[in-house]
């Protein structure tokens, strides 16, 4: 029995004094937590913290749709949905969503619900509403703050295999020198140095993955190609460090954000190295597997389909009071004054995993090293992995005969672009930035039939020449062309009526491609 409480009178504390009911209800409605009960769907009843965090005045919430709280039909159904399951399983739902104030601006929270009677749930259920706009901001600066810790390890690998690629086309080009008379050489040279600049184009990928500043871009990705690209940057750091990998061949793809999945995979590499002092062994290893109903987690597991990866490492290992700290942020083993790390990468990692819809767990003996297992959900879209085929001869590439207008700040991507166009067979016309493109637009609007437009540029920016130029033609195509990634000012273009997007660096074969695609299609 819990103390102060009365068994025969409820309303009794211990020494058989009354509780008063309404310096109950006063600690309820002035609870800082927000506080509701929520019944057939409406909002019963809800405190003052409540109020002032969804921006209503007290008691105005009273009967209102429990709707209103969410931006969407989809997210309210799914907040009811999962808060449902855990009551059912656990006797507690918990979720994090975003809800609604009434001015329309929405906030990153979590809610706790349970039925307000478990002998009644026609009672309706209580739920109490943190904000968490903070923590998540935290989490954020926490991955950017990891960032930099492990832009050593990633600078130090990058410019590693930069140096190689560039070896390669020195190589090439010293070569073709020699043999600038045997055609057939000269053709190998060519394709062998297209394929290094596929591979620094992958390079770049990574560092600008890096640079987005913790916004996630998911798409479906391969788990084997992360973790074998992963160890690539990190390899050259310790070569002390023997390494043995296995990889599933048909390992399920998982609906993830590249960067973020690499980052996870570098940050429990360096923390494994960091755990082997001066040499040892590494174990990578990735698996399907299949988490049932009745699985033995201590812990709120959706059972499915999962991509497991494991790292094991022949270090220090861990005690279990460690053990139980080491997602903590800040938390280090490390002395005062150590440079090594800031205690952020396994709380980074375990943040990322979280976003993700997965699990991390550990295990470790003291001197007997350590294993940390990743597992993610499995994908239930199809992927189908892009194919390399041979650059087709110019003959057999898609051609045409329009004018085209190419926008760049930058002499060597215009000369390039200029001399693509005219061995497609097209009319090309060179801008160097924003102000000169739309003169000469101006000039030839009835004329080009295609504007190639760089996102990136001085005194006029490339949405400033859309715009311009949209003013002029509503009808005009476009083709966006930029060395970063696609982020919301891309998707803002495409969404106000830009025809398609290429990233540099391009091929003749490509570019031929993305600009016939686009003139040929009809626009409405």
């Amino acid at each position: 029995m819990a103390q102060g409480y009365d068994k025969k009178n409820p309303d009794k504390d211990s020494h058989g004094s009354f509780l008063p009911f309404e310096q109950m209800k006063a600690v309820l409605a002035s609870s800082p937590a927000g506080l509701g009960i929520v019944r057939h769907g409406k909002i019963d009843w809800a405190n003052e913290s409540l109020h002032a965090m969804l921006g209503y005045e007290a008691g105005t919430l009273h009967e209102k749709e429990a709707r209103i709280l969410y931006p969407t039909q989809k997210e309210y159904e799914r907040v009811g949905k999962s808060l449902a399951s855990g009551i059912e399983k656990f006797g507690v739902g918990v979720v994090e969503t975003r809800i609604s104030r009434k001015d329309g601006t929405a906030f990153d929270c979590r809610i706790r619900s349970s039925h307000l009677s478990s002998g009644d749930k026609k009672k309706g259920a209580v739920m109490v509403v943190t904000d968490i706009t903070e923590l998540k901001s935290l989490q954020i600066q926490l991955q950017q703050a990891q960032k930099m810790e492990a832009i050593g390890v990633l600078a130090g690998g990058i410019s590693h295999d930069f140096n190689n690629i560039l070896m390669g086309i020195q190589g090439h080009l010293s070569l073709m020198r020699i043999d600038l008379t045997a055609v057939e050489k000269i053709a190998s040279h060519t394709r062998q140095i297209g394929k290094l600049v596929d591979t620094a184009a992958e390079l770049t990928g990574r560092l600008l993955g890096f640079a987005r500043g913790g916004k996630y871009q998911i798409s479906v990705v391969d788990v084997n190609q992360v973790v074998a690209m992963s160890l690539n940057i990190f390899k050259p750091s310790r070569k002390d460090i023997n390494v043995h990998e296995s990889y599933e061949n048909n390992l399920h793809m998982v609906d993830g954000d590249h960067s973020q999945l690499e980052q996870i995979c570098l940050n429990l590499l360096i923390n494994a190295s960091q755990a082997m002092v001066d040499a040892g062994e590494m174990f990578i290893t990735t698996q399907n597997i299949f988490i049932p109903e009745d699985h033995r987690y201590h812990f709120e597991v959706n059972p499915g389909r999962y991509v497991e990866i494991a790292i094991r490492d022949t270090g220090i290992g861990m005690e279990w009071e460690i053990q139980k700290k080491i997602f903590d942020p800040f938390f280090s083993t490390k002395e005062i004054g150590d440079k090594k790390g800031r205690g952020l990468g396994l709380a980074t990692v375990f943040g990322i995993v979280k976003n993700h819809g997965g699990f991390i767990t550990v295990e470790s003996k003291k001197g007997e090293g350590s294993v940390f297992k990743v597992c993610l959900p499995a994908s239930s879209k199809v992927h189908i992995k892009d194919l390399k085929k041979e650059t087709p001869a110019l003959d057999q590439m898609q051609r045409g005969s329009e004018t085209v207008l190419m926008v760049d700040d930058e002499q060597e991507i215009l000369n390039v672009g200029e001399n693509f166009l005219e061995k497609l067979g097209y009319k090309p016309l060179v801008a160097r930035n924003g102000l000169e493109a739309v003169e000469m637009f101006q000039l030839h609007k009835d004329e080009i039939s295609l504007v190639v437009l760089d996102l990136i540029m001085p005194k006029m920016d490339g949405r400033q020449t859309f715009v311009r130029i949209k003013q002029i033609k509503e009808q005009t195509k476009f083709l966006i062309t930029t060395g970063y990634t696609v982020d919301e000012r891309v998707e803002e273009l495409i969404e106000k009526g830009c025809h398609g997007f290429i990233q540099k660096p391009f091929s003749l074969h490509e570019f031929s491609r993305v600009v016939r695609t686009i003139l040929d299609k009809k626009i409405c």
